[in-house]
């Protein structure tokens, strides 16, 4: 699959979720800077009615200074450390991204009542012990009740989001079974190719050549898979393509080329943990579009 974006997994303090809160989302990424160039347009710092400074706009969405500043304390405290002048980078842009996911969800009307955030705070505060236990929770963790209602408000809108991208999965999804060799130039697949065609045994040649340390004891079988659990989109475009018992390729990867054969295809249910990744990665795919397409300025 693409990289992950940039935040998803930190996303509105989803590691501290996880120590009070049933049901919080689990980390889905690290960062990857590169994946990223959203559109940003530094500006001098602003002062919005209110009087605190603005240090970004989301879509002309303000981020104040203060909220960046108990962000950042609450990420030091999590962290335990680092480089700080790109924590104080990632803080930001885990902020941006908080407003893209909640402009997002709202363009697409997906929204969460008031009652279902009240009904996952009552939770967590009866698994903390009581309102006493739950008070000293947020004050060492460093919440306000206010905060931590919208840092929760924010991880159920995630989550809604997600399972609107996945409401197709509840079913039968188009899946197929494949396997492939994976070499370092074109050149190369070529003469593994040119091998099948004259007849060369397919998971012999896997086994002999491919590069894929993970399927190459198995003759290159990668299993049954959705289209976007593989890690190549172009991998899996190809395979997907394919009648089954075909050969096709070479198709070119950032690991290399390789020749596939598709074996068997079929509308198959997706198992649980497998469920779990699909929806990591259309989610991620999301949230890359509203990257795209926002306006961001960091203000300096």
């Amino acid at each position: 699959m693409s990289h992950p974006i940039r935040y998803l997994g930190t996303l509105l303090c989803a590691a501290l979720l996880a120590a009070c809160a049933p049901g919080a989302p689990a980390a889905t990424g690290q960062p990857t800077p590169a994946d990223l160039p959203p559109t940003a347009v530094p500006l001098p710092p602003t002062q919005p009615a209110g009087g605190d400074t603005v240090v970004a706009r989301v879509n002309g969405q303000p981020i104040t200074l203060t909220a960046y500043q108990r962000e950042l304390a609450r990420r030091r405290l999590v962290m335990g450390g680092g480089d700080p002048a790109l924590l104080e980078a990632e803080t930001l842009d885990q902020l941006i991204e908080q407003q893209l996911i909640l402009q997002g969800a709202a363009a697409e009307n997906i929204t969460v009542s008031e009652a279902a955030v009240q009904a996952e705070l009552a939770a967590s505060i009866e698994l903390a012990g009581g309102q006493a236990a739950w008070d000293a929770w947020l004050a060492a963790n460093l919440y306000t009740p206010e905060e931590f209602v919208e840092a929760l408000r924010g991880t159920l809108v995630t989550n809604a989001v997600r399972d609107a991208l996945t409401s197709d999965l509840d079913g039968p999804v188009p899946q197929v079974h494949a396997r492939h060799i994976l070499v370092r130039t074109e050149a190369e697949a070529q003469s593994v190719l040119a091998s099948l065609q004259s007849g060369g045994d397919f998971a012999q040649l896997a086994q002999q050549l491919s590069l894929d340390e993970t399927t190459r004891a198995q003759g290159g079988d990668l299993g049954w898979f959705a289209r976007e659990e593989l890690l190549a989109p172009e991998l899996a475009g190809l395979a997907f393509s394919l009648a089954a018992g075909q050969i096709g390729g070479p198709v070119g990867t950032a690991l290399g080329y390789h020749i596939v054969q598709t074996l068997e295809a079929d509308s198959r249910p997706v198992e649980p943990e497998r469920l779990a990744y699909i929806a990591q990665v259309r989610l991620e795919n999301w949230l890359r579009q509203q990257w795209a397409k926002a306006l961001v300025e960091r203000l300096s």
